[in-house]
């Protein structure tokens, strides 16, 4: 279905020029203070591997275990760590926020993928989670994505079809979450996904095929429902999306990034209605349709699906006149003219949507 996303490099960091890459040499592993969520971090050369290197000898910090699992850890170093993570025969990138207002652990840790061309640091500043993270005190995972030919950083939506056999970014996904919450004492039944356009799409696939590993997700500016999406219990879910997004249109057709050789299977996933995909996944997860319609302010729409199966009301946020855009972006007067299209702050995608997941936990394991 997802052949070819080379197209879609644009907005959001979106965009071949000066996409980033990933290398074994090029992303370092270092704790740096939290003082800003854009700053970039300096940069010193580490050594790959699957563990972190903190500040804090771990010999001599306390031991803490989870409620979840039973698995301890200790705390993690305080501030922004950048480490390499090995999975399905690739390396990633990772930026980890562990604020420094965080007192007790375990902790809920939010994932928020990035779109098409873009990397982690561009989707921390363009969303400001670190921000709200550090007021609200959880863990924010921002990773990157990984280039293949003919493409920039990406996230697959069905498994290696779209992109090459030497990755498999649900593989990362598991190492990911396994990483966060033995070493980094992230509470493994709140971990969240959010994410925007390309990453947005990958949240969704997330909730089809990872519903054991995710508490809860929220789509920005993209989402799709895979034919084959058969989730292992209902997940919270909620998503955002602008009427005029020229780059994932909301009623389906073709992006303004489309070129005469699209792919007619890219070409048929830009076709679906965002309110029918979305209305899938309420189908599926035994909600009531039609959805209720109230207005928020003056240019959102909330379209709630009730009744769903033993889970909060599914929630769309359609923003009337809204672009390709991140609602509430701390970014939006900066990127005002990027071609983007229009930001609304008259909803969150980041508060509001942490609120939402917030709430959400896995439930306990049978037999617990």
């Amino acid at each position: 279905m997802f052949v070819a996303l080379a197209a879609l490099a644009a907005c959001s960091g979106e965009s071949t020029s000066g996409a980033p890459t990933s290398g074994p040499a090029t992303a370092p592993r270092v704790t740096v203070p939290p003082t800003s969520p854009v700053a970039a971090a300096p940069v010193t050369t580490a050594p790959v591997t699957t563990a972190p290197v903190t500040t804090a000898p771990v010999t001599t910090a306390p031991v803490i275990t989870s409620p979840i699992n039973g698995a301890a850890c200790a705390p993690p170093a305080r501030g922004v760590s950048e480490i390499r993570l090995a999975a399905g025969g690739s390396e990633y990138a990772v930026r980890i926020l562990v604020p420094a207002s965080i007192e007790t652990f375990p902790v809920p840790v939010v994932l928020n993928f990035h779109g098409l061309g873009s990397d982690g640091a561009q989707q921390a500043a363009l969303s400001g989670y670190e921000t709200l993270a550090e007021e609200a005190g959880f863990i924010v995972v921002h990773p990157t994505g990984l280039a293949a030919p003919d493409l920039p950083n990406s996230w697959q939506l069905i498994g290696d079809a779209d992109t090459d056999d030497q990755r498999d970014d649900l593989a990362f996904a598991d190492v990911l979450i396994d990483e966060l919450t033995t070493v980094w004492c992230g509470d493994p039944a709140r971990v969240y996904s959010t994410g925007m356009s390309n990453g947005g799409y990958f949240t969704a696939r997330l909730v089809c095929e990872r519903a054991e590993r995710i508490a809860a997700g929220v789509s920005v500016a993209a989402l799709t429902h895979a034919d084959d999406c058969s989730p292992a219990r209902a997940v919270p879910y909620r998503a955002y999306h602008g009427t005029d997004d020229r780059v994932v249109p909301y009623a389906g057709g073709d992006s303004v990034l489309f070129g005469p050789d699209v792919p007619d299977a890219l070409r048929e996933l830009f076709a679906l209605s965002i309110r029918d995909e979305f209305e899938q996944f309420a189908t599926g997860f035994g909600c009531e349709l039609p959805a209720v319609e109230s207005a928020i302010g003056t240019d959102v729409t909330r379209l709630a699906y009730g009744a769903c199966d033993g889970i909060p009301d599914l929630e769309l946020f359609v923003v009337g006149g809204g672009g390709h855009t991140w609602p509430g972006s701390p970014l939006a007067g900066v990127l005002a003219d990027s071609g983007m299209g229009t930001f609304t702050d008259t909803v969150s995608a980041t508060r509001d949507g942490w609120m939402f997941m917030s709430q959400q936990a896995l439930p306990p394991a049978s037999g617990t």
